[in-house]
């Protein structure tokens, strides 16, 4: 896969967790926010090492 269309896949799977944090903040489960959250970190802390390889 190329490095433009995992960036993108990436992108997707931070808005969807994102999404699902928000949900999950306003039925108050949060277990689910937390969890949620914590994807949503993780998926941008791996976009931000494959960013650094493209312009390392």
């Amino acid at each position: 896969m190329e490095r433009k269309k995992f960036i993108e896949h990436i992108d997707k799977l931070i808005e969807q967790s994102d999404a699902w944090r928000k949900d999950a903040e306003k039925r108050e489960d949060w277990n689910s926010a937390c969890f949620y959250q914590g994807e949503v970190k993780a998926y941008e802390r791996v976009k931000r090492l494959v960013n650094q390889q493209l312009h390392a």
